[in-house]
């Protein structure tokens, strides 16, 4: 009987509890409507400007450097420029030339033994004239019988000596030609390690880097100069595959660079890679540039816009604010849409952006209001406020 006495006391308590708790506040928020953007038809892209051609520059013989090319008094240094055919530097010459008049004397010796081989050959060739004409002349004896047999073998031995000592000659004389075209290709090595130890520009070029001077031990393992030529330039940039189908060799671009405002470079496309980078996906095209004035260095960042792409479609966009993480997929995002005076949670596929306004592919639709300050302070399903 107390039970029942005590059970509408509790329900009743609860109820007053119940009617004390407060209410949430909605939460306050701004909020911008869902909006389509075109994309516009000329996209911009950043290049990077690299030398026309350029070139590490290292002796082929090693030695001592004992003279560096001198501008004002000074050694080159990255920025001077040089005319094709300077001499930059310069190895001792003594131990080349040495060398080259060694091989120049066993050029010589071998030119005398094919000369001794020659006289020798002449007077063998006449010994066997000689030779033949007695042999000749015994087998006609001996067959009139005015001559023994023994007479005529000794005239065939000396016919068969002779054609011998003929060989031997030509044998001779073949040796001392091989004697001779071996000692001209030495001289010529040594000829040529000699022109190796002067260093040349093989182009008009600026420098960009020396590490030789005097006294200095140059050789094969280690780069003299690097020059670079800008008298024409290259404007190197990655474009996606949707671009690189519509680009051509021989098509003419314009660059501008924010160092050189107000001015524009034209040039044409030189060359489109074929294979797409394997970190970036881009593809690398060259646009080169003829360098009037040497304006444009390398290493200097320039712009572009390739005109006449395919117009893009119109795509969803919310502002950048609006894109939060979402809180059970960390990996995901999500942006708040207001519905009524209530905050949902909606997961949205990222597009491209464009300044301060992102692409969405999915989860919302163009006209739909979305919380672009105040998201992060509200869970799905909150009440929440609009103000201006």
């Amino acid at each position: 009987m107390r039970s029942i006495v005590l059970f509408p006391f509790i329900l009743a308590l609860a109820a007053c509890h119940k009617q004390a708790e407060p209410e949430k506040t909605a939460t306050p928020v701004k909020v911008a409507a869902v909006d389509m953007y075109q994309p516009k038809s000329s996209t911009r892209y950043s290049a990077s400007i690299l030398p026309g051609r350029q070139v590490s520059l290292a002796f082929r013989v090693s030695g001592v450097v004992t003279d560096i090319h001198l501008k004002g008094g000074r050694g080159l240094e990255p920025g001077d420029v040089v005319t094709g055919g300077t001499v930059l530097a310069r190895l001792r010459q003594e131990d080349y030339h040495n060398s080259s008049a060694q091989a120049q004397s066993q050029l010589e010796a071998a030119k005398e033994s094919q000369k001794n081989a020659v006289a020798q050959l002449a007077q063998v060739r006449a010994s066997r004239t000689k030779a033949d004409a007695d042999f000749t002349r015994a087998r006609t004896l001996f067959d009139l019988q005015s001559l023994t047999r023994p007479e005529l073998d000794s005239a065939r031995a000396q016919l068969d000596m002779g054609s011998a000592q003929v060989e031997a000659a030509q044998a001779q004389l073949a040796a001392a030609a091989a004697q001779i075209r071996n000692a001209e290709a030495s001289l010529a090595t040594a000829q040529l390690a000699q022109r190796d130890t002067v260093l040349v520009a093989p182009f008009t070029a600026s420098v960009t880097q020396r590490n030789v001077e005097i006294g200095a031990l140059a050789g094969p393992s280690s780069v003299a100069y690097s020059l670079a030529d800008i008298g024409v330039v290259k404007a190197a940039f990655g474009v996606p595959d949707t671009v690189v189908v519509q680009m051509r060799t021989g098509r003419p671009m314009a660059i501008s660079v924010e160092a050189l405002s107000g001015q524009e470079f034209r040039g044409t496309v030189t060359s489109i890679a074929s294979v797409a980078d394997s970190e970036t996906r881009l593809f690398q095209v060259e646009v080169t540039i003829a360098n009037q004035g040497m304006l444009l260095k390398p290493g200097m960042i320039a712009s572009l816009a390739l005109e006449g792409a395919k117009p893009a479609p119109p795509v969803p966009v919310v502002p950048v604010s609006a894109v939060v993480r979402d809180r059970s997929h960390p990996a995901d995002f999500t942006v708040m849409v207001v519905e009524g005076k209530v905050a949902k949670a909606r997961r949205v596929g990222l597009g491209s952006t464009f300044g301060e306004l992102l692409a969405v592919t999915s989860g919302v639709k163009p006209g739909e209001l979305v919380i672009r300050a105040g998201g992060t302070m509200v869970n799905d399903g909150e009440a929440v406020e609009v103000i201006p």
